[in-house]
């Protein structure tokens, strides 16, 4: 599906949605570094180009989420310790002088904590 071009209005609705930050990690974000993620991906047709379907990222969590679904997403943020651990000797070194303590728990995207409160 071809994306449609935002207009200045709706790449600023979009990134007003979470006040300046990175929907997923929280980060903060200038507006001319955001992203926009399409949460439902347009791939495999099942999202729409539509603003009630975007949110603002920064470009890392936009990269790796790409056309994942976001229980996808979750799932992979969950995942890094693990995976780290099992792919970087950097990291377990790190881990075993106690400069770095995982901390493996479940994930709550930033924009879910902005709509609890």
């Amino acid at each position: 599906m071809k994306r449609r071009k935002l207009t200045g209005a709706e790449r600023r609705e979009v990134y007003d949605k979470c006040g300046g930050h990175c929907a997923y990690c929280g980060c903060e974000l200038r507006y001319k570094d955001m992203q926009i993620d399409h949460v439902v991906p347009l791939a495999y047709g099942k999202g729409t180009d539509e603003i009630s379907n975007m949110l603002p990222a920064c470009r890392s969590c936009n990269h790796r989420k790409g056309a994942s679904s976001l229980e996808s997403f979750r799932r992979q943020v969950e995942r890094f310790p693990t995976v780290l651990m099992r792919d970087s000797v950097t990291y377990k070194n790190a881990v075993r002088f106690g400069l770095v303590i995982p901390n493996p728990h479940k994930v709550i995207f930033y924009f879910e904590k902005e709509d609890k409160q």
